[in-house]
């Protein structure tokens, strides 16, 4: 199921005394961060939209601040928040590609057969690997490679597998 929202940041704590934020990227290419302008702050209660002003970026964080946070006690407040990004200012992903948000949940069937769902997409710094939740509760683990998945169709949140290719990869939990 698509989001409208695609969160490409997470509020670790505040940084300094003057409202500075230090952000964890939740995104493969932390120069996204690069001219961002603005974002929505996603806390547990609402989503509403901020001017976001970068300071710097590093390999492993962001440090910026955001509209209306000027003290350390108002940051402070916006831990474990998220800043997110509508489609329209989402990075362009190449074909091929999918935002992960976009893939956990998918039903997901082996040659035409309903096996489960995605759960998890873990990221390995190759190739991602899936969790799968069988319809009896059961897990098992996929690396993503194109010759195991047949088609991913996000519209209708469902990805086919190749059996076969499957077969050769996947690791049931222990």
């Amino acid at each position: 199921m698509k989001r409208a929202l695609l969160r490409v940041g997470y509020i670790l704590k505040p940084q300094g005394i003057r409202g500075e934020l230090k952000i964890q990227p939740l995104t493969d290419d932390v120069r996204r961060f690069q001219g961002l302008k603005e974002v929505y702050l996603e806390t547990a209660h609402d989503c509403v939209p901020k001017k976001l002003t970068v300071n710097r970026i590093e390999e492993q964080a962001v440090y910026a601040y955001l509209e209306g946070c000027h003290t350390r006690e108002a940051a402070e407040q916006l831990r474990d928040a998220y800043l997110c990004v509508d489609r329209e200012h989402a990075t362009k992903l190449p074909e091929g590609s999918w935002f992960v948000c976009d893939l956990e949940g998918m039903q997901v069937c082996v040659d035409g057969v309903e096996v489960g769902r995605l759960t998890e997409v873990i990221a390995t710094g190759g190739v991602d690997v899936y969790q799968i939740q069988r319809l009896d509760g059961s897990k098992f683990y996929f690396p993503a490679l194109k010759r195991v998945l047949r088609d991913v169709n996000v519209e209708e949140n469902r990805m086919d597998l190749d059996g076969q290719a499957l077969s050769e990869v996947a690791v049931d939990e222990d």
